[in-house]
């Protein structure tokens, strides 16, 4: 071959191969001249020379013609000679080993960590792996949800598992996409088989068709067995993301147990350290998988960290998997209102039906049509189709609702003033409660020195007052201008706009003072005298409202009739809804995380946000950050909010799970505190399920034609099998066609003219 290539005076150590190959693609023509053109002109062409006698002669001039045709058709073939260099690749197994936490869980009666198998494993066959890498390219990777490739045999012996979460079909499937276009004729995994994802008699069609479309077969190595392995784990639990408050929220647990015996095991369910529910479930020797069914009602709105907790016994593989924390978001699934209307009237009217139709309102509406004191000619059990149910709504159910609203309500007649007391620790406990003015509200109520009195805004007076009858502008508190419940635009500009130009109002009830630390959003300014219109109060864990007048349906129809629109009266009515319910824009303190779940080491930014109490900012508010984990309560850090009220601060959480963090703070004489909730991938996902699952490895060696072992100090590699197909690549090549050269034309004037001068010494013309 070197001289061949030397021939063609080319470089010998670039090339080591040389081929012959036709440049002409289409060869149809080529075969028609061949076996039919070519055939029939030399007969032709041998019918010519019968007047020739001499055999040489005829012999000599036939060849020469099939010479003639035999390079024309070489030239219509374009013949070229490529010189080439190749060399032969080897194909690559994968050896995959698992790089996650359960790897770490001991095997007994050895007390051997699993990883330990594999890395005996490794250290008795090195001989055999420097020998199998002399064949193929042995290619080492760490596998958890990822897969890392691993730089040396030594690196794969020395690790340790570390990460939190197995995931086989993400495995075999960035394996995949790794080895596209390569030669991969089979993998090697060692692992314990813990795949929080599959079920151990089941493998999903997806891993399936991946383990089925490999190119080789894949040996499963078992590191670690059950034998005498005891273990109680909470090993999953199923909840909805949130839950609706005062509403039962359903959980189904699994639980594991192993080698655990005949006990009866309490299953308690925690929010923070208070005990929702303890439910006992009966272990049995010879079962290994419970499911269990649980319900409790959340009471409280806002994110919630849970924890579910069994006994730890002596003698338990792992620790860990006691105890389980999952995070379900309280919501409301409907805005409940109980309004208690004293009177049909026109602002009675259009406030129902601003309740009515908002789609997150759920209404209960009772209307008093005739009183005791209205002349009908009826007897006393008629004037009410139904009994009034003052033990059910004040009694019963009104720890149900969100908000309780008297409009123009004398309540004497129907709700025995020991009910009142219920409305105040209803709102003392975080409820809400409004009352709108009227004839029968306020002094005219008969509220003044009652229960209710002590959670109203204002102050009502010793002396009743009369309703008074008259027009006016009202003007808003220029200090409170900022508050949630007055803005019917989000710019300012046009948030003022809109408030100068509502229709007036008619009718107030006087003789209202407002409570020192409550906010009077609005007045009737008349002189040097002023009147409370709308006035705010926090009251306790809850939050009370009134308006002193009830004829807000002005805002509606008025505006409506001046060719405007009525946006303006139903936006007021959902801010003040709103602001009641204590809906968390509407709070003083704010406090969140830019994310609501962080990988390992990522860092959290937490952002605070401090208003005084008519909601403009509170610049250099001190903050306390705390923060609990598993481990305790902490002190993270203290704040000082800026010129905007705001202020943050990051950190890098040190352990996995989840987190709450409270923020403190006072503002106006109010004690704040708020709190938001966080989780870190938890460090118990690789224990939850801690047995190894042997079926999973066999059925991933039987679906992809391999073998399954489970890893001993007799375990022996050259046992694996893998086909070795020879793969050569080329790397240059040169191309030298045999067809346009001087001398391919020279052979064909040569073998005419030789053919013409034999003819013509024959007498042939």
């Amino acid at each position: 071959m070197k001289t061949f290539i030397d021939l063609f005076d080319l470089d010998s150590g670039k090339f080591n191969e040389a081929g012959l190959n036709f440049a002409l693609t289409e060869l149809f023509y080529v075969w028609i001249l061949l076996l039919f053109v070519s055939p029939l002109a030399l007969w032709f062409f041998w019918t010519s020379l019968k007047r020739i006698h001499s055999p040489f002669r005829k012999a000599l001039l036939i060849s020469l013609r099939a010479f003639t045709f035999f390079l024309l058709i070489l030239i219509l073939l374009q013949p070229e000679l490529e010189f080439r260099k190749s060399h032969t690749l080897k194909n690559r197994i994968a050896i995959l080993v698992d790089s996650t936490k359960s790897m770490s869980i001991k095997t007994f009666p050895s007390e051997q960590p699993r990883i330990d198998f594999v890395r005996q494993a490794f250290e008795k066959n090195q001989g055999v792996l420097e020998s199998l890498s002399n064949i193929f390219q042995l290619d080492y990777y760490s596998i958890s949800d990822q897969i890392e490739t691993i730089s040396s045999l030594g690196s794969a012996r020395r690790y340790s598992p570390n990460k939190t979460n197995t995931d086989f079909e993400a495995v075999f499937s960035k394996l995949k996409t790794r080895y596209e276009g390569k030669s991969l004729q089979g993998v090697m995994l060692f692992t314990d088989g813990a795949d929080l994802s599959i079920k151990s008699d089941n493998i999903s069609s997806e891993l399936k068709t991946l383990l089925t479309g490999g190119d080789g077969p894949i040996y499963s190595f078992q590191a670690g067995t059950n034998h005498m392995f005891k273990d109680l784990a909470i090993e999953e639990v199923d909840a909805a993301d949130f839950g609706f408050i005062h509403q039962p929220v359903r959980l189904t647990v699994t639980i594991g147990a192993s080698n655990m015996g005949n006990k009866n095991i309490p299953l308690v369910l925690k929010d923070g350290d208070a005990i929702l529910l303890s439910h006992v479930l009966e272990i049995r020797e010879r079962e290994n998988r419970y499911s269990v069914e649980l319900e409790f009602t959340p009471n409280v709105l806002g994110k919630h960290i849970y924890s579910l907790t069994v006994p730890l016994f002596a003698g338990e593989s792992v620790d860990n998997n006691n105890r389980i924390d999952f995070q379900i978001k309280v919501i409301r699934d409907r805005i409940r209102i109980l309004h208690l209307n004293g009177r049909p009237s026109w602002d009675s009217r259009f406030l129902r039906e601003v309740l009515a139709n908002h789609p997150k309102i759920d209404l209960l509406s009772f209307f008093i049509l005739r009183t005791l004191d209205d002349d009908v000619v009826s007897p006393t059990s008629e004037l009410s189709l139904i009994p009034f149910p003052t033990n059910l709504l004040f009694n019963d159910y009104l720890n149900s609702f969100d908000l309780v609203l008297f409009q123009n309500f004398s309540y004497k007649p129907f709700i025995d003033k020991g009910y009142l007391t219920n409305i105040k620790n209803f709102v003392e406990n975080g409820g809400a409660f409004a009352m709108i003015g009227g004839e029968l509200s306020f002094q005219e109520g008969g509220y003044a020195q009652t229960d209710i009195e002590e959670i109203l805004p204002v102050d009502l007076g010793d002396e009743p007052q009369l309703f008074l009858d008259e027009s006016f502008d009202l003007q808003l508190e220029k200090n409170q201008f900022s508050h949630p419940i007055l803005q019917l635009e989000k710019e300012s500009v046009a948030n003022s706009i809109a408030w100068e130009n509502m229709s007036k109002l008619n009718g107030i009830n006087i003789g209202l003072k407002p409570r020192k630390d409550a906010n009077t959003l609005a007045w009737f300014i008349k002189g040097r005298d002023k009147y409370p219109v709308l006035v705010s109060w926090r009251v306790g864990k809850g939050r009370s409202l009134i308006v002193a007048t009830d004829s807000l349906w002005n805002w509606n129809f008025r505006q409506v009739g001046v060719g405007g629109s009525g946006r303006y009266y139903n936006r007021f009515w959902n801010n003040l809804i709103n602001w009641l319910i204590d809906e968390p824009g509407t709070r003083l303190l704010k406090l969140e995380t830019h994310k609501e779940r962080y990988e390992e080491g990522e860092e959290v930014l937490l952002r605070v946000s401090v208003s005084h109490s008519n909601y403009n900012p509170y610049a250099e508010a001190k903050v306390l950050l705390t923060m609990k984990t598993r481990s305790g309560d902490m002190k993270l850090t203290t704040l000082k909010t800026n010129e905007n009220g705001e202020a943050s601060h990051r950190f890098t959480p040190v352990e996995e799970g989840f987190y709450t963090i409270k923020a403190k703070t006072g503002t106006d004489k109010l004690k704040l505190e708020e709190k938001t909730e966080f989780s870190v991938f938890s460090e118990t996902a690789e224990f939850q399920k801690p047995r190894v699952n042997e079926t999973l490895l066999k059925r991933i060696a039987e679906i992809s034609g391999g073998n399954y072992e489970v890893l001993t100090k007799q375990t022996d590699f050259s046992k694996v099998s893998f086909k070795n197909p020879k793969i050569e690549i080329k790397t240059s090549s040169k191309l030298v066609p045999l067809w346009d050269n001087w001398w391919v034309y020279g052979l064909i004037l040569s073998s005419l003219s030789l053919e013409w001068f034999t003819r013509r010494k024959s007498g042939l013309s």
